[in-house]
């Protein structure tokens, strides 16, 4: 390969990246803009009116100009990417420059609870700012330096340990979105280089056959490395998610105006999506890296499609749609229960969310000693010839925009990667406007070999959900923050709390009496576990209860739990599930 080849292909990249970062250049300003509007509204009344509406003038004028140098800049056929790329950099740093300055501006001027909800609006930016700048690290290493320096400095200003610590935070999550956006430049520049590579060894096939077999082979255990490596890194991508869905279910319960309450409302919705998205990311994830053993069982099809038709009426009802279910109660199949429930529901899940009028019909039959299940819809439909590319990792009909409400593409690469691991037949008939019909086909058992699954029941509504007043209640983590956050939210629930860093420091808090619950992180400081806790907590108080909260979804970590008799619950934990089962452990160990 000629010095000249690789100029030009490495032209071509700087090109590829450019364009990336213009084209997300010309959607950024409205976010951020609304984001300096919620900052603006947050220091309202605190700081100078003229200084805030400078703060946010002089953000605009950058914003404006960047977008407007993307727009000239990408039409230019002839243009120099180096200078180029240059400019989109310098801008960026002026954009964090002056984002970060309305911290030193703003802080001296505002009470502590308005300096979080700040401090919040700018982490949440920042994150933004790691899609925005995915193509070209040195663009968000521009934007974030000068923005978190001045947002730490300003916590750090305030001359007390609480800010000296806030700041060092704010300062490790920019050290963990740089490894992330090192990592997506890293992931482009593979797959840039890859699709070289494999144009190139295209026009050699005849002669280099075995070459190309070599190739795909290492390129796919490098894909199957990356994909263990996403499953096992589980916990450290669902802590942090973890922490702001502590502290902003704590936010909620605050005596605030309801512009905060709003905000927390909106913090928490980001937190949920974020866990569902990180949730079918780590599913691929595991399902590419050989994690997923299924268990199978015999159990009766009906009563599993029952329950499922259940839960999802609602949503479909809010929808204006109708769910119809038929299936007869004797049905036995023999498959893994958990694994065809995750099928059907994505299945239900696509069609709600592409189904406008009309209905949606679940249904299920004997065929000889096949049992095909049938979810079909009157929505829009595929095309024929986007039949296998549905099934892609995100890919999706009709969503231009990415509205996110109706998912990011991977309902149905879950469904195809699950149906092969479980032997499930599965086929697509639709066509555009006349809706889509997906067909699992599996084995049918004995009528007698499967006893019926029991029914759910449906989990209480949150105001149903009653706490002992005053109960006893020790918090195990071994991240401050983590055990922080989840007295304040326990503590205003009316619990007592007490907070230990690991095994030791738990267990002679255990000693000194009074602890009713055990609330234990999976993964403690060191080689320390909270199944390792509770065993030694049953040693010396029997009757304490205990939950675990863990963010490895690992099969072998559920099955221990279950012979240890554990609720154990994932990361990131929402307020209701946390509360809904405190109140069950507490008032079983009542009875």
């Amino acid at each position: 390969m000629t010095a000249t080849s690789d100029s030009s292909r490495l032209d071509r990249l700087k090109h590829r990246q450019f364009e990336s970062i213009a084209k997300q250049a010309q959607w950024v300003p409205l976010p951020v803009l609304l984001a300096a509007a919620f900052v603006a509204a947050t220091v309202w009344g605190a700081v100078a009116t003229p200084l805030v509406l400078g703060w946010i003038a002089a953000l605009a004028v950058v914003l404006v100009a960047r977008w407007q140098y993307s727009l000239v800049a990408a039409r230019r056929p002839d243009v120099d990417v180096d200078k180029a790329l240059r400019v989109m950099v310098a801008l960026s740093f002026c954009n964090g420059l002056i984002t970060g300055l309305g911290a030193l501006l703003f802080f001296p001027e505002l009470a502590l609870d308005r300096k979080a909800m700040l401090t919040m609006l700018f982490v949440c930016t920042l994150a933004g700012a790691v899609a925005a700048n995915a193509a070209y690290a040195r663009a968000f290493y521009a934007y974030s330096t000068p923005m978190v320096g001045a947002l730490a400095a300003a916590w750090l200003m305030q001359g007390n340990l609480e800010g000296a610590w806030v700041g060092g935070l704010v300062v490790l999550f920019v050290v963990i979105q740089v490894v992330f956006v090192r990592e997506n430049e890293r992931t482009l520049r593979e797959s840039y280089e890859i699709r070289h590579k494999n144009e190139r060894l295209l026009r050699l096939l005849d002669l280099e056959r075995q070459a190309v077999v070599r190739e795909r082979d290492r390129a796919e255990e490098a894909n199957r490395a990356k994909s263990r490596f996403l499953a096992s890194a589980s916990h450290d991508l669902r802590q942090p998610l973890h922490t702001v869905s502590l502290f902003s279910a704590a936010l909620a319960l605050q005596k605030t105006d309801a512009r905060t309450q709003q905000i927390g409302r909106e913090i928490s919705n980001a937190v949920q999506s974020l866990g569902s998205l990180l949730d079918a990311l780590l599913d691929i994830s595991k399902l590419d890296a050989d994690a997923v053993r299924p268990q199978p069982s015999r159990f009766q099809l009906g009563t599993l499609l029952t329950r499922i038709a259940s839960d999802l009426r609602p949503v479909a009802l809010a929808k204006g749609l109708a769910l119809e279910l038929e299936a007869p109660e004797a049905l036995p199949v023999e498959t893994d229960a958990v694994l065809l429930e995750r099928i059907v529901r994505n299945l239900l899940d696509n069609a709600l969310k592409y189904t406008t009028v009309g209905s949606i019909r679940l249904e299920a039959r004997r065929d000889g000693d096949r049992a095909l299940l049938t979810v079909s819809d009157t929505g829009s439909g595929i095309p024929r010839a986007e039949h296998e590319r549905v099934f892609e990792e995100f890919y999706q009909l009709s969503n231009p925009e990415r509205d996110r409400s109706r998912g990011i593409g991977l309902g149905l690469a879950i469904v195809r990667r699950l149906t092969r691991l479980l032997g499930i037949e599965l086929t697509l008939d639709s066509d555009a406007g006349r809706g889509a019909r997906f067909t699992l086909s599996l084995p049918a058992v004995d009528a007698r070999a499967a006893p019926a699954m029991p029914k759910a029941s449906a989990p209480p509504e949150k105001d149903e959900i009653a706490l002992p007043a005053g109960a006893n209640v020790l918090v195990i983590d071994d991240e401050a923050s983590v055990r922080e956050g989840m007295r304040t939210l326990l503590e205003s629930w009316g619990l007592a709390v007490r907070l230990a860093s690991g095994i030791d420091e738990a267990i002679a808090a255990l000693e000194e009496g009074r602890t009713q619950l055990i609330i234990a992180d999976q993964r403690l400081r060191g080689q320390e576990t909270g199944m390792e806790l509770v065993r030694r907590a049953r040693g010396v108080s029997a009757q304490v209860g205990a939950l675990l909260i863990s963010g490895d979804t690992a099969p072998d970590l559920h099955d221990e739990a279950r012979r240890l008799g554990l609720v154990m619950l994932h990361k990131p934990v929402s307020e209701r599930v946390l509360r809904q089962a405190i109140a069950e452990v507490l008032l079983e160990d009542a009875g």
